[in-house]
């Protein structure tokens, strides 16, 4: 933790000003930023009016540069911040230390400590702007801020913030061009490719979050604490010498509805743009810094809000939730299960058989709560399906939620958001704010990626914002969707839950039969984290499976108190482990198509002995193998995967 020049900086900087003082130029300015463990560096410039920043790593002494001098402004439509900048003053460093908790996510306690510093400019018209620059162990962020004080209704109407990488590999997804069903940030993701290659033609940009391996170092861009004064950003397609630029949402999304530019009042601070940055995968699969760097929770009591597991009926039958006996099994299996929830999906006002209410009762009857589906439209989107034009509207959306919770609905799930406008924003969050208010929780479908919600309002247990099981009538989607998912464990799902609706064994019509092996899909609701683990598969598929699976099902949580990156690679392999109490929970996936074989060391398990539960692949990628065995902390585990395989192991303390 430092804001320091050193001796060597200070004879450049000597020899610049007499520089500046020959050619009638201003010397370059200089600030540094570390973290309090001294292993990152934000170091800001100005130079001749322009602001830019680089990120620099410290590894066992040896410094690397992960961010590239990269450009930094922002644009009103009344002022202009992005050159002829002058400096004010530098704030005093705040170091700050809190511990919180979460219902849902990676760590169920989470520590925030880092440091604060704030830059205080004006431009050559004399308006203030202000650049808040934080510093954590595992990256570092910064957020434009208006201090005026004044009520004073402002537009941003863009910025010139960008994000310079070294020569390297990506992972990447492009952010959609508008239709009626996107954007939504369900395509397929980009894997290896070089660090500066466009996004794809007819694509507007790429997605937060990206991922880069540089220099043998990781980075994620991404942001954080988006609220309702602002829209949600991503990346320009354009890239070329390896420069991200922040981009604003797309012009026709909503179909000009709502402007692109933001509306806001004085003072007013951007979301965060944040950088996690490390020598290992470990950095970013165990970051929780969107979370860190939003907003306390705005919720008092969150004892109604219980994280859960979820039959749904809709992935294997899409007309079923309009028909009660088609449900009926469907609440049946969660009570056999042990789950918490069942989700009556899109269609249900047409229910015939008999009524939402009445299975809403039957569901009672039985110890398990519903989740009803509702379309967020609204004019800002043209999709039918029923019951829309709810959510939308505010008065409405009031009864509607009142009426829920009276009747003991859990849940919502509000579907078909499809833009990061600012009006979108509002909306996404009036939503939760009122659902809040009548003890609902939320879960987004055709949704933006999270950007922190879920500390602020603790009743956001999920959004998709991911290709998930539903993607399966593509064929390519089918083909690769094993690569997918080695590579969402270190992208997507970093930043917040994820809602892919996993664990599918048999095939539903309609859809592409999947290839991923059996023990695979079973392992991804270890190694994907949603506050709402909704299964995708029918009745029958559960019930056909071994009895070890079926008692796995019933124990997996869907919280974690702590989570732990074991090896992999993005698109490679992934092995997580994830822990619930005293007991451990480690996925594997095998992204590739040739079998391998893993050794997992249990350096992870706390003093004892501990009883394991290994369900791993077998000769064929529908069959099952599993074994008990006792282990202790530091044991070896060797395991063998089937091409497209995987494994789930459970630790139980003895």
């Amino acid at each position: 933790m430092r804001m320091t020049f050193s001796i060597r900086g200070f004879f450049v900087l000597a020899s610049l000003v007499s520089l500046g003082t020959l050619t009638g130029l201003a010397a370059p300015e200089h600030w540094d930023l570390s973290n309090r463990e001294d292993t990152l560096r934000f170091s800001l410039r100005l130079d001749q009016g322009n602001l830019s920043y680089q990120v620099t790593c410290r590894t066992n002494g040896n410094e690397t540069v992960v961010i590239e001098n990269s450009p930094l402004g922002i644009l009103r439509r009344d002022e202009t911040f992005t050159n002829h900048l002058e400096f004010i003053a530098a704030g005093k460093i705040r170091k700050f230390d809190e511990s919180y908790q979460m219902l849902i996510g990676k760590q169920s306690h989470l520590r925030n400590r880092g440091v604060e510093q704030t830059f205080s400019f004006k431009n050559e018209c004399g308006a203030p702007l202000q650049l808040v620059v934080r510093a954590y162990a595992d990256g570092v962020a910064f957020a434009y801020r208006f201090p005026a004080d004044s009520d004073k209704s402002i537009a941003i109407i863009g910025e010139t913030t960008g994000f310079k990488l070294p020569e390297g590999r990506a992972w990447m997804l492009a952010y959609d061009p508008v239709t009626d069903w996107t954007p939504a940030y369900e395509g397929e993701w980009q894997n290896k490719i070089a660090v500066g290659t466009s996004a794809p033609v007819n694509k507007r940009g790429w997605c937060f979050p990206a991922l880069f391996n540089v220099r043998d170092h990781w980075v994620m861009l991404t942001e954080a604490n988006l609220d309702d004064s602002a829209y949600g950003a991503h990346l320009d397609g354009n890239a070329e010498g390896g420069l991200y630029r922040v981009r604003t949402p797309e012009a026709e999304e909503t179909y000009g509805l709502a402007p692109q530019e933001v509306v806001a009042k004085l003072p007013w601070q951007s979301p965060w743009r944040v950088i996690i940055a490390g020598p290992s995968p470990a950095t970013i699969v165990e970051s929780s810094l969107v979370y860190n760097l939003s907003a306390p929770s705005k919720i008092k009591d969150t004892s109604w809000i219980k994280p859960g597991r979820v039959s749904w009926s809709w992935w294997s039958d899409a007309q079923s939730p309009r028909d009660y006996n088609k449900l009926v099994p469907f609440v049946d299996l969660a009570a056999r299960f042990g789950w918490e929830y069942s989700l009556v999906d899109a269609g249900w006002p047409e229910m015939t058989n008999g009524t939402v209410w009445q299975l809403n009762d039957y569901a009672k009857s039985k110890g398990v709560k519903l989740i009803l589906w509702y379309n967020s439209g609204g004019k800002h989107n043209h999709v039918q399906d029923i019951p829309r034009d709810i959510m939308s509207d505010p008065a409405r959306r009031d009864a509607e939620m009142a009426k829920l919770e009276k009747a003991g609905i859990r849940g919502v799930k509000v579907d078909f958001m499809q833009s990061d406008k600012q009006y979108l924003m509002q909306l996404y969050l009036d939503i939760t704010r009122d659902a809040a208010r009548h003890h609902l929780f939320v879960d987004f479908h055709g949704a933006t990626v999270p950007r922190g919600w879920s500390r602020t309002f603790p009743n956001v247990l999920s959004m998709e914002g991911i290709a998930g099981a539903e993607q399966y009538w593509s064929t390519n989607f089918a083909e690769h969707v094993h690569t997918y998912d080695t590579i969402y464990t270190y992208t997507r799902n970093v930043v917040g839950p994820m809602d892919y609706t996993p664990v599918i064994f048999g095939n539903a019509p309609n859809k592409v039969p999947h290839k991923t092996t059996n023990p695979h899909e079973l392992a991804l609701s270890v190694a994907f984290e949603s506050g709402l683990l909704h299964f995708a598969d029918s009745v029958t598929n559960y019930l056909n499976t071994p009895d070890f699976v079926q008692d796995f099902l019933r124990i997996v949580p869907a919280a974690w108190d702590e989570t732990r990156y074991l090896g992999g690679i993005p698109g490679e392999l992934t092995l997580l482990a994830r822990r619930k109490g005293n007991d451990w929970y480690v996925a594997g996936l095998n992204g590739e198509e040739n079998s391998k074989t893993v050794e997992v060391l249990l350096n992870f398990l706390g003093h004892g002995t501990y009883r394991g539960s290994l369900i791993c692949d077998a000769q064929t990628p529908r069959d099952f193998a599993h074994k008990t065995f006792s282990t202790k902390r530091g044991e070896p585990l060797s395991v063998s995967m089937l091409g497209r395989g995987g494994f789930v192991l459970r630790l139980e303390r003895k």
